[in-house]
């Protein structure tokens, strides 16, 4: 499965933001600040990142694979 441009960038950022969030929760669990805030967004961000994504996937209209079914009538 070939994901486009766009798609393959807010992958990555999405897995930025969620490493940024580890970091951020481990440092605040060392020094004591802000710890539940911390941990509120390790759990909320994530899951507000998978909802648009999996609305983002619901909405998006697939289109027939044209050049697919071309060669493979032309095989036969």
């Amino acid at each position: 499965m070939k994901y486009n441009k766009y798609a393959r960038i807010l992958a990555w950022l999405a897995l930025f933001i969620i490493v940024a969030l580890i970091v951020l929760f481990l440092y605040c669990a060392f020094t004591g600040k802000n710890f539940f805030g911390s941990l509120f967004l390790i759990i909320v961000i994530p899951v507000i990142i998978w909802a648009i994504l999996f609305f983002a996937g619901c909405f998006h209209e697939d289109k027939p694979d044209d050049e697919n079914s071309e060669s493979s009538s032309e095989e036969e």
